[in-house]
């Protein structure tokens, strides 16, 4: 519910925002960990190695509270979706999944029939599931050693 702004860009946000976002999605007995901790908008917007688990490490929320983490686990997740332009690959959130290339879906003397065979072959959803995999969807590397990482002891 409290998502109404959609790309609210959060490479904008301030550390007291991400605090605030961290009391909309209902952790407040963790949120003051994050006071002074140097944790802003940019660092989620931007850092691709910062995942949530580097911020339930800042939030101190103990392994064992598996709910407070399966909730900043999705949160975070869709905040980046909504509020940042940073995509997935697979070592980074094990959440977030890519569609497996076609050719995974056949066995191999299928995909050597397609090869063979003409574009008409191809199975019908081909196109779609072969754009996932296209340089537009994979992580953009952006700069990122300008942004300290403050947080790492």
């Amino acid at each position: 519910a409290n998502v109404n702004h959609k790309k609210n860009h959060v490479l904008v946000w301030s550390n007291d925002r991400v605090i605030r976002w961290i009391l909309s999605i209902g952790l407040k007995e963790y949120a003051n960990n994050l006071v002074e901790s140097g944790v802003h908008g940019a660092l989620v917007a931007l850092d691709e190695t910062f995942d949530f688990s580097a911020l339930a490490l800042l939030l101190r929320i103990p392994k064992q509270n598996t709910q407070a983490r399966a909730v900043l686990e999705r949160e975070f997740h869709n905040l980046l979706v909504m509020g940042t332009d940073r995509r997935f690959d697979e070592d980074h959130d094990k959440s977030f999944r890519r569609a497996p290339s076609w050719r995974k879906k056949f066995r191999p003397k299928d995909v050597r029939g397609l090869a063979a065979g003409s574009a008409e072959t191809l199975p019908a959803n081909f196109r779609v599931t072969s754009s996932l995999s296209s340089p537009s969807m994979q992580p953009r590397k952006t700069q990122l050693d300008v942004y300290p990482h403050y947080f790492y002891r």
